[in-house]
Formats: structure tokens, C-alpha cells, sequence
């Protein structure tokens, strides 16, 4: 039937789907993966295509090519086969141009890694760039005594080891829970459901979304190899409670640079920023100044963003030979206790936060804010210069307005104040950024910023960017008619240009 369509088309290598000797079943490991995505309790029954015709040198058919438009989603087993493999790229392009035209982002791919993305070599443009932004699960994970990663579940969950088992279901769990979820999604929106159905299940996730920590957003940080396991468990943990875990992904695959953009706007888009440590320092990307778990930890500390950060237990003294890694654990964020317990320290931390903002929002209800005769500027400058922020604080204040900025060493999310209330009176905000070296603190504060006023649809005209040089689509990358470059020489008329 060549116009039959699927639920799920499986992407993978026949060479990882090979059955070793010896083995206790008689299916390969992806042939288990795709049985398994259709069993368990609330699993929704999809119907998945999974080739075991074609074979390297094979042609690819009209056939196949119509199966993987037809189906409504693709999961991706990237591995070093998957790359080596001419035809499987070949599914993916397939895909991508019957579903979307964002080749980085392309609608309905599951991305699931078999092994360490940052291991492969002559990675093709198209998975390249679809790596830096998708990631649906990791299946390999890293023992501390073994020098390479092992694959999930292989040969069978449990052949694999108990550590590895359990692994591989936590992983085959989430990725199962996030593909059922959105074909459900699709199910309903597309009107398949009717009805006193819909309201009943609108009703239902409604009351339990009441019951979790509404708003609330972490930067779950990048781990080493050997925590990936441990990482997880502590974003399942957040998810069920309807916690934001960001990135969506991770930040594997990304340059410098893109990494610094993209930590930054999630780091501002977070309430806390919460990382696992083990004393492997971790690998240095290409153009990195220096291992991941330092660059995140360095860039959340200067942003004055609340640390939340943990290890099993502190290392001995030497035991840690890289000065820099071994300073990560002599923070006063570093928590060794067991792991259960500080996932349970982060979710109480930030329904403690949920719970602080209710009240202050009440007590802004009750007193409002004075709003005085004069116009109100919000003005951001800590990514600025002390002379830089005396002769623009003297300008403004000429011009008669008033000057409102959070307090210097508050941390935001954690300053006392309902960010959205203190920004209501403001007529205009303004970042100022002139020292380069705090590129991130700036960017993550900007957006922290912007997201609060289009969340709260404050009343503010516009936001201006203070800025020596470029403008504000080339240095941070926002391009709105409502976020301009600022300079000394058009400050008075961004000013005078303001309407009561």
C-alpha cells in the first residue's frame, strides 16, 4: 500500500540493528527500541514503519520516499552508522521538506543519540545543524569504569547492567511520553476529539497543571558524560511538576559564539540556574576558552543568577588536577547529599519563589506603586562603565525624569520585587551595555526584561540600547521596531520623542 501513512517512521542503521552472537533475543537493539515505543502503561498505539529491507548499495525507492512523507513523525537514531549511511540522510531530507522548511528546526523529529554526538566524525551540514537544536534523548551514558560509552539496553536491558537498564528506560520513557504526547496533541487539535471528550481533558490537565509550580523556569546546565543519567532524573523530576527546564535540548553542537547567544537567553529566561558536578572536568570544544561546566558556571554567577549546584560527594584533597574545575566545588552553592533530596531542594526553592511573588503581588495591589509628576525611566546598567552610567544618569534626570533600576546585587528572580510590577510605572527602559566583557550579562538581562514586558503587556513605549558601537540586531540579535540603539548622540531625542 504505497500512500499508507504512519505515526512514526524509525531512521536508523541496519548496522545498529545487527543481532550480536549468542544473544537472548532473537531481534536487533532498534527493532526492541521500536517494539518497546508501543508498550507500557497510557501508551498511546502508534503505527510505525521500520525498515529491514534496504541494504547499503540499495537504491532508494519511490516507495520509501512516499512512507516517510506520509508519516507524521521521524525519529532520528543518530550514530556514527546513521552519518556513514548515504540513505539515511536521504529520509531525513525527505521528511523535512514534506513537514517544514527550517532545516534546523524541522517539525516532528525526534533526534535520539545512540552514542556522544561530539564523537562523530564527517557529520553531514543537514545533521549538523539539526543536532544544535534537537535533542529528544541520549541512550549511551558513560560508566566511571569503562573508558568509552555503552549503549543503553544493549544487548537486551538486562544484559546491559543495572545502571545501564535503568537508563534506557528512564530514556525510552521520556521519549515514548514526548512522541505519544504529540500525536495526542495533534489528535485533538486537528478535531478527532469531540465534544465531552475535549472538555473533560481540557479539565483534567487544567486541574493538574493548578497543582504544579506555574511560571517557573531553570537552566538545567550541560553535564559531563557520566552524569547524564543523573541529569535526567533531575529534569523528569522538574517536568512532572510543570517546571521549564531549559535548553529544550543541550548546547552540544554549537560554536563559541552560538553558545554564548543562546546560554545567555536561557540563562534570562530562567529563574535559577542548577548544575551537577562529578570531578571530570569535561571536555574543551573548539573555540572555547575553557570546559562547558565552567563556562556555564561563570556566565550564571556573573548574571547574579540564584546557583543551585550539586555533587555526590566533595573530592579529596588532589584528587581534582584542574585548579579551575576543582574551584567548582568550593562554592557556597555546592550541595553533597543525595540526589533525591536536591531535587526536591529545587522544586521547594522555587514554589518558595512562587509563593514570595504571590505575596508581594498582593501587597502591590493592596499599595500601589506612587507614580510622582515626572516620567519614569528604567534604566539596566550592569554591563556598563561608572563613568558611562554617571553622565547618561545626569542626562536623563536634565530631561526631567525619574530613574528606576533594580538594586545592584539583587539576583533576578530572587530580589524581592515582582519584576513586572517594578516595570509598570516606567514609561521607557533602557539597557546599558558598553563593557564587552560582559557580553552574556547584558544579552540575559535584556531578554529577561523584554519577556517580562510582552508576558505582563506593560504599558512601555519602548526600550532603548545603550550602545558605543553596531546597533541592536548585530550585537544582540533582537530585531523589533520597539528595542533601538542608543548613543550619546541621539539620547536627548529618544528621550524628547517619549509621549506622556
Amino acid at each position: 500500500m504505497p500512500n499508507e501513512s504512519y505515526d512514526v517512521f524509525v531512521s536508523y542503521a541496519h548496522a545498529d540493528n545487527e543481532i550480536p552472537q549468542n544473544a537472548t533475543l532473537d531481534i536487533g537493539w532498534v527493532t526492541a527500541l521500536a517494539a518497546n515505543l508501543n508498550t507500557g502503561p497510557n501508551v498511546r498505539k502508534k503505527k510505525l514503519f521500520i525498515d529491514h529491507q534496504l541494504k547499503p548499495g540499495d537504491e532508494f525507492s519511490d516507495d520509501l520516499i512516499t512512507k516517510v512523507r506520509n508519516s507524521r513523525l521521524l525519529i532520528l537514531l543518530l550514530s556514527q552508522n546513521y552519518i556513514d549511511s548515504k540513505w539515511c540522510g536521504k529520509e531525513l531530507e525527505h521528511f523535512i521538506q514534506a513537514h517544514s522548511s527550517d532545516t534546523e528546526k524541522p517539525s516532528d523529529v525526534f533526534v535520539v543519540e545512540l552514542f556522544p554526538f561530539d564523537e562523530f566524525v564527517n557529520v553531514p551540514e543537514n545533521i549538523l545543524k539539526l543536532r544544535k537544536h534537537l535533542i529528544q534523548a541520549k541512550f549511551w551514558l558513560q560508566p566511571t569504569d569503562t573508558s568509552a560509552p555503552i549503549l543503553s539496553g544493549y544487548p537486551t536491558p538486562q544484559e546491559s547492567g543495572e545502571k545501564a537498564s535503568k537508563h534506557y528506560w528512564l530514556m525510552l520513557n521520556e521519549l515514548r511520553t514526548a512522541m505519544d504526547g504529540r500525536l495526542r496533541h495533534d489528535q485533538a487539535s486537528s478535531g478527532l476529539i469531540h465534544g465531552t471528550q475535549a472538555s473533560q481533558s481540557k479539565a483534567a490537565h487544567a486541574e493538574a497543571e493548578n497543582a504544579k509550580t506555574p511560571g517557573a523556569a531553570v537552566l538545567l546546565a550541560d553535564v559531563t558524560d557520566d552524569l547524564e543519567s543523573q541529569r535526567n532524573e533531575v529534569k523528569l523530576a522538574l517536568q512532572a511538576e510543570g517546571i521549564t527546564v531549559l535548553p529544550d535540548g543541550d548546547y552540544v553542537g554549537l560554536t563559541s559564539q552560538e553558545f554564548d547567544t543562546t546560554f545567555a537567553a536561557d540563562l534570562g529566561n530562567s529563574e535559577c540556574f542548577v548544575q551537577l558536578l562529578s570531578p571530570v572536568a569535561g571536555r574543551k570544544g573548539k573555540g572555547f576558552a575553557a570546559p562547558l561546566p565552567q563556562l556555564q558556571f561563570q556566565l550564571a554567577l556573573a548574571t547574579k543568577k540564584p546557583i543551585l549546584q550539586w555533587c555526590q560527594k566533595l573530592p579529596g584533597a588532589g584528587q581534582i588536577s584542574d585548579p579551575a574545575h576543582a574551584g567548582l566545588f568550593a562554592t557556597e552553592f555546592i550541595r553533597a547529599i543525595n540526589l533525591e533530596n536536591f531535587k526536591a531542594e529545587i522544586i521547594d526553592y522555587l514554589r518558595a519563589q512562587q509563593e514570595k511573588r504571590e505575596k508581594i503581588a498582593k501587597t502591590l495591589q493592596d499599595h500601589p506603586l506612587p507614580i510622582g509628576s515626572k516620567k519614569i525611566v528604567f534604566i539596566d546598567d550592569l554591563a556598563s562603565q561608572p563613568e558611562v552610567n554617571q553622565k547618561l544618569r545626569a542626562t536623563i534626570k536634565q530631561q526631567h525624569y525619574d530613574i528606576r533600576s533594580v538594586p545592584l546585587n539583587a539576583p533576578l528572580g530572587n530580589n524581592g520585587l515582582d519584576i513586572k510590577e517594578f516595570l509598570r510605572p516606567c514609561l521607557v527602559g533602557m539597557t546599558i551595555y558598553t563593557d564587552p566583557n560582559k557580553y552574556a550579562t547584558a544579552f540575559s538581562r535584556l531578554t529577561f526584561f523584554l519577556n517580562q514586558i510582552a508576558e505582563a503587556n506593560l504599558p512601555l513605549v519602548r526600550w532603548g540600547v545603550y550602545l558605543h558601537e553596531g546597533d541592536v540586531i548585530s550585537v544582540f540579535g533582537i530585531d523589533s521596531e520597539d528595542v533601538v540603539p542608543v548613543n550619546e548622540h541621539n539620547l536627548l531625542a529618544f528621550l524628547q520623542g517619549l509621549s506622556q
